[in-house]
């Protein structure tokens, strides 16, 4: 099958070129995207243009979702991969994520567990966070979720339908896999130290990474799963009140008042978390069966 590397790129200078030359003998074809650049990026990349290397280029800067997407959409390989501009991602697992695609997996990702201490420590917290909520909403433990490199084949991302509009967009796609039942595949990569500035603004896109994650789990989840998990989050909510005000009463008078309200509270919220996590097991169980059954029509 044919290999697309897609690469989008923003004030890339320093880094495209080495990016351009490790990864040309793992790929069929490279589409890099240079999204609205006030550098040489462009100018760089088009150095390298060949039959095999691509250069698109957008006028405004539309942001990585729209340079990749442009990516997507000009690509022919059958198997897409995505790498970020910056040289932080070796090229040599390329290899190993074609082979887990062609056993039967369709979403690849890069978990940069080997040399992590690359990502600034906010950051790494950060992506454990959204990792485990990830793994929490779609019933399937995500090591990481926010890698920048994966690979797919180019006909299941068509049916994902990811709408975002930042750096949460690798969090959504893979959560909405996971969701849809998609089989999905880590494989431990190194994380290089990033070569130029980071584009990554830690408050601002994690507030999108949380929104995109609590959107994934209402809309995705089945009308059966949200019965069951809906009066859990309530309960969960009910719990932490009770849980608040022993505290204050105990902060604000040194002694506790009402002395069962910890022991309700306690229980109000395991009891929530149990209920909920019924409710997102049986959607996942659901989804993972339909997504058998339209391979056994296959």
């Amino acid at each position: 099958m044919k290999i697309t590397l897609v690469v989008p790129a923003y004030n890339e200078e320093q880094a495209i070129g080495p990016v351009i030359e490790e990864y040309y003998p793992y790929v069929d074809e490279i589409l890099v995207v240079d999204d609205g650049s006030s550098d040489k990026t462009y100018e760089i990349a088009c150095s390298y243009s060949d039959e095999k290397v691509f250069v698109n280029r957008h006028e405004q800067n539309q942001g990585k979702v729209g340079a990749l997407m442009t990516g997507v959409k000009n690509a022919t390989g059958d198997i897409i991969v995505f790498t970020d501009a910056d040289c932080t991602y070796p090229a040599r697992y390329i290899p190993a994520f074609v082979e887990e695609l062609n056993k039967g997996a369709d979403l690849v990702l890069g978990s940069r567990v080997i040399q992590s201490e690359n990502i600034p420590l906010f950051n790494r917290v950060g992506n454990t966070i959204f990792s485990t909520l990830a793994t929490y909403i779609s019933g399937k433990e995500i090591v990481d979720g926010q890698t920048g490199m994966r690979a797919f084949k180019k006909s299941m991302f068509d049916s994902l339908h990811v709408q975002a509009k930042g750096l949460e967009f690798e969090t959504k796609m893979t959560v909405r896999a996971a969701k849809l039942g998609y089989i999905i595949v880590e494989i431990p990569i190194e994380y290089r130290e990033r070569v130029g500035v980071s584009k990554l603004h830690p408050v601002r896109d994690g507030y999108r990474m949380f929104r995109a994650l609590i959107s994934i789990a209402w809309n995705e989840t089945s009308p059966l799963a949200k019965m069951i998990s809906v009066p859990g989050i309530l309960f969960i909510g009910i719990g932490m009140v009770f849980g608040i005000y022993s505290i204050y009463e105990r902060v604000s008078h040194y002694y506790l008042t009402h002395e069962f309200y910890p022991l309700i509270s306690g229980f109000l919220i395991l009891f929530g978390l149990q209920l909920s996590s019924i409710g997102l097991i049986i959607d996942y169980l659901a989804k993972k069966l339909d997504r058998i059954e339209e391979r056994l029509k296959k």
